[in-house]
């Protein structure tokens, strides 16, 4: 069952600095990254809503292949970059997909979207900046008025997503369209701003689905965030027969947070916790230290399944007003890596809800290797 997230998402962390001023971003376009005057990203304002609309073409969604239901058979859309009408800020998502008749169609057809601008990097690592990813578990999303991720007039957005059909029936003109509550910039109170963030089990640019070995199997990314920031809340992604998603201090030797998904009777997941860290004001990150998330599954089938797994992590985080957020470097090599996965190529096969920091490096072992004891779930501290 679907819960609506009133802060933060579990495929979307919003970094909150402390500043309610007006926007007036110097937003530098990359060169890497070129506008299709023929494929332009359909992006506006729904006047009566009060939300920013985006909307990628029809497409058509035959029911899939026997894959099982465990890999990524579906149709993955070009990747549409649009210009933002206006000024404002975004205050959270929602995914819906419609007909040629603007009928909803089951949110089960969508495996996945990615909303990002290609002009912005993530804290954790030089590649563009995620701003939203959701799957067909990911519940609506909406901040608080007094938080929003600012935005400039004319400065662009990249969407692309995953279509699959597991369902009994084929649909035709599919049209994904993403809904997000949007606050115009000419606001009487402006709202505090807020950027996105995410941390995956695999490396930052490239593919983020891998494959389950049969048992007991963990994947685990390391690397430190670009400036100092505490987690308020988190929330997470991960696939069926997974166990637990986890974020560990390597440095301090502590388990962070873990958390555990929602599963129908078949093991499917069906939707992710989201976990506040309040009362002790948010869990302490420090450029000096290293963070290890991890994704822990357990595959009862006896065989590997291809591209079956996935493990990634995002939530609110809280950065001091006056730290530098850092930029895009075009010239960069995993930038260079994203823009070719994400933008010249085509992601098939994978679910691509990414990010790790850049300094990290991947660790996959399972129960024949050496792996460290789970510890107890730890979210909640001050670090």
């Amino acid at each position: 069952m679907k819960h609506p997230f009133r802060i933060a998402l579990p495929a979307m962390v919003w970094v909150v600095s402390a500043c309610s001023s007006g926007w007036n971003p110097q937003v530098e376009e990359s060169p890497l990254v070129e506008m299709r005057p023929d494929a332009e990203l359909a992006m506006y304002v729904d006047e009566e809503s009060g939300e920013l609309v985006l909307e990628l073409p029809p497409v058509d969604i035959p029911v899939h292949g026997a894959d099982g239901g465990h890999g990524h058979s579906g149709h993955v859309t070009d990747a549409l970059i649009g210009r933002i009408p206006e000024a404002g800020w975004m205050r959270g998502f929602r995914t819906e997909l419609v007909d040629a008749n603007g009928d909803t169609v089951p949110s089960v057809l969508l495996h996945h979207m990615n909303l990002m601008t290609p002009d912005r990097r993530e804290l954790f690592s030089p590649i563009m900046q995620r701003v939203a990813a959701a799957g067909h578990e990911t519940a609506p999303v909406t901040l608080p008025r007094m938080l929003g991720y600012p935005v400039a007039a004319g400065e662009r957005l990249l969407l692309k997503a995953m279509v699959h059909n597991p369902t009994g029936t084929d649909y035709a003109n599919v049209r994904v369209r993403v809904r997000i509550p949007f606050t115009r910039g000419d606001a009487r109170f402006a709202p505090m701003h807020v950027f996105p963030f995410y941390l995956d089990v695999m490396p930052p640019a490239g593919i983020h689905a891998y494959d389950m070995p049969p048992g007991r199997s963990e994947q685990s990314w390391e690397g430190s965030p670009a400036v100092e920031a505490r987690v308020l809340a988190l929330g997470g992604h991960l696939h069926k027969y997974a166990e637990v998603l986890r974020l560990e201090d390597v440095t301090a030797g502590k388990v962070l947070w873990e958390t555990t998904p929602y599963v129908d009777d078949d093991g499917n997941v069906i939707g992710m916790p989201q976990d506040y860290m309040l009362k002790r004001f948010g869990i302490k990150l420090h450029p000096s230290r290293t963070y290890r998330l991890t994704a822990v599954y357990n595959n009862p089938t006896g065989d590997t399944i291809p591209d079956g797994a996935m493990g990634a992590a995002g939530g609110i985080v809280l950065v001091d007003r006056n730290a530098a957020w850092p930029g895009v470097d075009p010239a960069d090599l995993q930038y260079a890596l994203d823009v070719e996965t994400q933008v010249e190529g085509r992601d098939d096969g994978m679910m691509n809800v990414n990010h790790e920091p850049a300094t990290g490096a991947a660790i996959s072992h399972d129960d024949h290797g050496a792996h460290a004891e789970p510890a107890p779930a730890a979210s909640g501290h001050d670090h």
